[in-house]
């Protein structure tokens, strides 16, 4: 008898724990929908006021980490009948459509000829390609943005890795002998400094011009190895974050990320600045006028934590000067517009954080989205999939930017064929490309 009674109340109590997890479960989507809604339908510029810069708008343009592989891949474009067969006859055809820098990424592997198959990217972002587009810069006469991402081959919103700096003896003998995982946030700072200080006497050795830096790339997750997700000494509960909360923590918990996250990151970013700018004393180079920014995916962030992200990164030591986004249109997010998600990042940014935005990332598709990225397929309010679609939504992003604090745009990868439909030029069966609408408009 006393067993039956005993499992009775086993069972009872097994449905009450389950009865209480159904109900959170369920108080958790109500809460979400309402985020969602809340979202989709309040929206005003009632007391907006933009942020004012005397910058110029920057048209961002530029060959991508992917276009060295493809012309050795035997690719080639043209443009009014003019063929292209090169890297450098490619940029210049951005400089005449009004590109005003030219971009590289680059991670901490050193040089092309030694690759890693378990590295996420192990061709594009090498400290010897990056060389070799600055030498391009200042041959063409269009300044640089470098994009030091401090990871050994790789990072975004949602893969990262961290540095590696085996490739350069004074710069890894800093760590005395430790991985990276094993350094102590001090630590970190006191390497970093020294790479950011070589990396700009390397970069401006070339007799390239840089007037903006950016370090990291979607960088809401981490930086140089401090990541949600990996191995680190810094603070351990990082690791064990599962992949999934990369998703909820910037709409349910942003204390979590500025508090365990984000305030490390802040220093990581003020030691290689600090190191940058003693490579501007070392050669004697002006830098009053140099401006660092980091920037974030923002289909994964509410325009509170964007703005809370760029708050938490001042409060600690890394004041941007200007706040970088990745906005990809088509790309799932809780907005069914995704301008009304553009204009209330921006905005947010501007109030909130006192700075201008740069679009660090864009890119719309022309046609559908199929393989890695099928999911890239929403249709952005009064914007077909289609080529008048692509560029009219690019130039109505830089004229309503230009009203609402944003400084510049770059179009992401315009010329990788293997972006899908998001490309600038469409490619024949012979790996040809010609221009779509996107790039003969004028966007000026």
């Amino acid at each position: 008898m006393k067993q039956a009674i005993s499992s009775f109340i086993g069972r009872i109590s097994g449905w009450k724990r389950s009865k209480r997890i159904v109900i959170a479960i369920l108080f958790l989507i109500v809460l979400i929908a309402l985020k969602v809604l809340t979202a989709q339908f309040f929206y005003t510029e009632i007391g907006y006021k933009p942020v004012q810069s005397d910058e110029d708008f920057r048209y961002a343009l530029s060959v991508s980490p992917f276009t060295k592989d493809g012309f050795n891949e035997g690719y080639t474009y043209e443009y009014g009948g003019k063929q292209i067969t090169s890297i450098e006859e490619l940029e210049q055809l951005y400089k005449e459509k009004g590109a005003t820098e030219m971009f590289v990424r680059i991670a901490t592997k050193r040089h092309n000829d030694v690759t890693d198959k378990n590295a996420i990217d192990y061709t594009n972002a090498t400290f010897d390609n990056t060389i070799e587009l600055c030498k391009l810069a200042a041959k063409l006469n269009i300044p640089m943005n470098p994009e030091l991402m401090c990871a050994y081959t790789y990072m975004d919103m949602e893969k990262q890795e961290a540095p590696d700096f085996q490739d350069y003896p004074e710069i890894y003998a800093l760590q005395n002998g430790k991985d990276w995982s094993e350094l102590s946030l001090e630590e970190i700072e006191n390497v970093l400094y020294s790479y950011g200080r070589f990396m700009a006497n390397e970069i401006l050795g070339t007799g390239c011009t840089v007037n903006n830096w950016n370090l990291g790339n979607e960088a809401n997750f981490g930086f140089a190895g401090v990541n949600l997700g990996l191995k680190n000494a810094v603070n351990p509960k990082l690791e064990n974050q599962a992949d999934f909360m990369r998703y909820l923590l910037p709409v349910f918990n942003v204390d979590w990320l500025e508090n365990n996250l984000w305030k490390y990151n802040a220093k990581e970013f003020a030691a290689i600045k600090s190191g940058i700018l003693q490579g501007y004393e070392d050669l004697e180079i002006d830098s009053s006028n140099v401006k660092f920014s980091t920037h974030i995916a923002t289909v994964v962030m509410t325009p509170r934590a964007c703005g809370r992200y760029f708050n938490c990164l001042a409060e600690n030591g890394y004041a941007v000067d200007t706040a970088g986004i990745s906005f990809y249109p088509s790309a799932p997010s809780m907005y069914w517009d995704s301008m009304i998600l553009y204009k209330k990042t921006v905005m947010e940014i501007n109030k909130k954080c006192g700075v201008p935005v740069f679009i660090a990332e864009f890119a719309y598709p022309s046609g559908e989205m199929s393989g890695q990225f099928a999911g890239w397929n929403k249709a952005t309010k009064g914007y077909a999939n289609s080529e008048e679609g692509q560029a009219a939504i690019y130039k109505d992003v830089i004229e309503l930017g230009k009203s609402h604090g944003v400084i510049g745009i770059r179009y992401w990868a315009a010329d990788y064929e293997n972006w899908g439909t998001m490309p600038m030029f469409n490619f024949d069966e012979n790996n040809h490309g010609t221009p779509k609408e996107s790039l003969l408009i004028d966007i000026n």
